[in-house]
């Protein structure tokens, strides 16, 4: 079982299917604070639809190596962080995009920067990527100074980008690289 312990009563853990009720009521209960920027949160509806999307998560894990994983505050699910497929070159492991999501009594805690840099070291120094990237929406300030504090190098603006449910939107696109990530893996939260 994939599990890290992030300090301050907090942890990562790899989503399990005994996770999806507590995912279920997750989405439900930060549903207005995550459609803002997430179409998952709003399709969420059924305990069927969590063991779903958990299950894209355990077949990620072993098909890559890249656990999605909850992030846990005091024993209450409070985000997770999941990957994309690793792209691979020759058949070489490269690279991987990194998703994330924060509910609202969390946030501003240095949580999320803690849980992120935590799985960078997994990524980095445990998988040997090369590359990790983010796409945020171009309106996600939020996102976008997270990103930023972790380090990350802003790339550019990819035009309709990512679709929605409400349509096609623009994404900022951030990148970190493994000759990087030495000098960043510090605590700072």
């Amino acid at each position: 079982m994939f599990r890290r312990d992030l300090g301050d009563g907090a942890y990562l853990q790899a989503l399990e299917m005994h996770h999806a009720q507590e995912l279920l009521e997750f989405a439900r209960d930060s549903r207005e604070h995550l459609d803002r920027w997430l179409d998952w949160s709003a399709q969420m509806q059924t305990l069927e639809d969590a063991e779903l999307f958990i299950l894209r998560g355990i077949t990620r894990y072993a098909e890559d190596g890249l656990p999605w994983v909850g992030i846990w505050q005091d024993g209450r699910m409070a985000g997770g962080i999941v990957f994309f497929p690793i792209e691979r070159v020759n058949d070489e492991p490269v690279s991987t995009e990194i998703g994330y999501w924060l509910a609202e009594w969390a946030s501003g805690r240095g949580l999320m920067t803690r849980a992120i840099r935590t799985m960078l070291g997994f990524v980095f120094e445990e998988l040997k990527l090369n590359r990790v990237q983010m796409r945020i929406e171009v309106d996600n300030q939020p996102s976008r100074r997270l990103a930023e504090r972790l380090g990350f190098t802003f790339e550019g603006i990819r035009r309709q980008d990512w679709k929605r449910l409400h349509g096609f939107v623009d994404t900022a696109c951030y990148s970190l690289l493994a000759q990087e990530w030495p000098g960043l893996k510090g605590p700072q939260g």
